[in-house]
């Protein structure tokens, strides 16, 4: 699933901060998810049900884990 460049280059033209951005993308991909047939459609939801707090904290520990290399 892709985000459209045009949406992406928007939200980051407009100033939005890491959390929004990262909201409007899960939403982009569960609409996206919405065109699945019902079985893959739960599947797909479930891939993006990751809150910011649990993603930023994924993130900070890998850039952490590479840095320490």
């Amino acid at each position: 699933m892709k985000i459209s460049p045009v949406l992406t280059v928007s939200l980051i033209l407009i100033g939005c901060s890491n959390e929004q951005l990262y909201t409007a993308v899960q939403e982009n991909r569960r609409v996206e998810c919405g065109k699945l047939p019902q079985v893959q459609f739960e599947e797909c939801m479930s891939a993006y049900d990751t809150s910011y707090e649990e993603y930023d904290r994924e993130r900070q520990a890998a850039a952490n884990s590479e840095a320490t290399k």
